[in-house]
């Protein structure tokens, strides 16, 4: 629990509440009054033997139970303060860690994410931070709290009688290695059962999503199967710590009594002999008595620090992830002409390159397809076009500005992007297709939705375009769907406008509809097109295909054709279709 690791870790934790120091500084206020009251029990019990029952003073019988009484009520108070102030600090801390997690989220790179599953972030985001925060509310106050306590009644016993109270401290050592042992194994045991909780999550999330599938397929058993393995292996680290703490805290506790035997006894012979007076041997044994409440709780917290610091290593290893790297600075004029010089990119577990010596122009304000058989690097290709990611090797100029060089936002703001895979949020039509975005009024969120054809069935809907769409769309039909995203992209009025399988999710007559558009779009527009529709693929300016990452061949459609090359192979596969 000490070792310099442990102190590490909860300092980065404590670094989240530091900025409420008035509210810390009345918990510590509070605490102080607490640990002080607590030996004035022992005190007043003192006086109650000694002057109220033995000398039998009148004035004690009115006067000893109202101060008993008083130190309760304080007490209470103080209590109370401190547990409603430090759990606020704590929920503002653990509010300030989730956020600090959300926002790295959202600014990883696209091979940190590909490098975890979304279940395991998701459980460090929820179920690691919930670890955290009871580290946080519980700890530093029974800590700081008990701590004091102890310090304060081991003061009032070494003023009553310093040798029965060196006695009792024979048991530290003990004590200490007890907690020491059970500190590491809780550590180890919480740490598998937060990973362990990422596969959980992990499984959950994919069972939602996947629910049409595993009906069709039969496999609601297989997966049952599947989640019940991973809840028993979560149940072992669970039963592993209970144990852990189930025999640490007693074994402390039976420790201390067999010592509190030992001190009762001397104690007693010293009383015999006259050594104190019986208040002072009933307040000693009380004092000593109240020191047990105080080591069984800091020996409790401790498991519930260990699980703390157990996630919290986690946590601050997902927060130590690299964000995207912005190292462009400069925002020039964007048309749209691309320029890839032999660009060659291999992702880190490959053996070979996806992409290999890509030399390519793609001309501003016209449209450029990207054909070629799955695997073949088109839609790396676009990846490195967005700076996803950065080529291995070679360069990719827009207007004459290397890529890199230019500032990562002002990019980006110039690109629009539909993938295959439609995102859409558990939100409105209208901030659907404004997402991102405030400035639009509501006049060209129907012009965008009318260029994608989407008005047509928005117009019919009860609520229009304040009709929420549920968990990625869910409420849509496909094409619906499709349209919205592809409404999105119209919006954002981008020079660069990049289609990865855009209209796979749409009927003919719909992607008739959104040809119609796409023609008026690109006069002004460079248009980037990965799709396998000849309707699609037809009208481009110009085709380039790609076979395993390498660039092959360059034309118009009735080009390629007639040169009967790569492009007529994959029309004559059916890796070309008509719809």
């Amino acid at each position: 629990m000490y070792d310099r690791q442990s102190l590490k870790l909860y300092g980065q934790l404590l670094r989240y509440i530091l900025p409420y120091k008035s509210a810390i500084a009345l918990t510590l206020f509070s605490l102080v009054l607490i640990a002080l009251l607590e030996p004035a029990t022992a005190y007043v019990l003192k006086d109650l033997v000694d002057v109220g029952l033995i000398e039998q003073d009148p004035n004690s019988f009115v006067i000893l139970p109202f101060l008993l009484a008083l130190v309760f009520i304080f007490k209470g108070v103080f209590e109370y303060i401190s547990k409603v102030v430090s759990q606020w600090i704590s929920e503002r801390a653990t509010l300030q860690i989730r956020l600090e997690m959300f926002e790295k989220l959202q600014f990883m790179t696209l091979k940190s994410f590909q490098d975890t599953t979304s279940g395991h972030l998701m459980s460090k985001i929820t179920h690691n931070v919930s670890q955290t925060s009871q580290a946080l509310v519980n700890a530093w106050v029974v800590l700081i709290r008990d701590t004091l306590m102890i310090i304060a009644l081991l003061a009032y016993m070494l003023y009553v009688s310093w040798e029965l109270t060196l006695l009792m401290l024979v048991i530290a050592p003990v004590v200490a290695f007890l907690i020491n042992k059970a500190s590491q194994l809780m550590r180890k045991y919480s740490r598998k059962s937060q990973e362990n909780m990422g596969a959980v999550t992990q499984q959950l999330e994919e069972s939602i999503h996947a629910h049409k599938d595993i009906k069709v397929y039969g496999a609601e058993q297989y997966e049952i199967e599947r989640f019940n393995q991973v809840l028993a292996k979560q149940m072992q680290y669970n039963v592993k710590q209970v144990r852990v703490a189930a025999l640490n805290v007693p074994l402390v506790q039976v420790i201390a009594a067999i010592a509190l035997s030992f001190v009762v006894y001397f104690a007693m012979k010293l009383a015999a002999d006259g050594a104190f007076t019986p208040g002072e041997l009933v307040s000693f044994i009380l004092a000593m008595a109240l020191t047990f409440d105080p080591i069984r709780r800091l020996t409790s917290v401790n498991i519930t620090l260990q699980k703390g610091l157990a996630a919290a290593e986690s946590i601050f290893e997902f927060l130590a992830i690299t964000n995207e790297t912005n190292t462009g600075t400069q925002q020039p004029p964007i048309k749209g002409e691309l320029q890839l010089n032999n660009l060659v990119f291999q992702y880190d577990r490959a053996e070979q390159p996806t992409l290999k010596g890509i030399q390519l122009t793609i001309p501003a304000n016209q449209t450029t397809a990207l054909v070629g058989a799955s695997g073949s690097g088109k839609s790396t290709l676009v990846n490195l076009i967005a700076r996803f990611y950065a080529p291995t090797s070679g360069d990719i100029l827009l207007d004459n500005t290397p890529l890199a060089d230019i500032e990562l936002d002002y990019l980006r703001q110039h690109i629009a992007f539909v993938s295959q895979h439609v995102v859409l949020f558990n939100d409105s039509i209208r901030a659907n297709i404004a997402y991102g975005h405030d400035e639009f009024d509501e006049a060209a969120i129907i012009q965008a939705a009318k260029d994608a054809h989407a008005w047509e069935f928005i117009e019919k809907l009860p609520d229009g375009l304040d009709t929420m769409i549920g968990d990625n769309g869910a409420l849509l039909s496909g094409g619906q769907r499709q349209r919205l995203a592809i409404a999105r992209a119209f919006l954002k009025n981008a020079p660069i406008l990049i289609l990865d399988e855009a209209t796979s999710a749409l009927d003919n007559q719909s992607e008739a509809m959104i040809q119609q558009a796409m023609a008026k779009l690109r006069q002004n527009r460079t248009v980037i097109i990965i799709a396998h529709r000849l309707s699609t693929i037809e009208q481009a300016d110009q085709i380039a295909v790609l076979d395993q990452g390498e660039l092959v061949e360059l034309g118009t459609h009735r080009d390629l054709l007639a040169q009967q090359g790569a492009y007529a192979r994959l029309q004559q596969q059916g890796e070309l279709g008509s719809g």
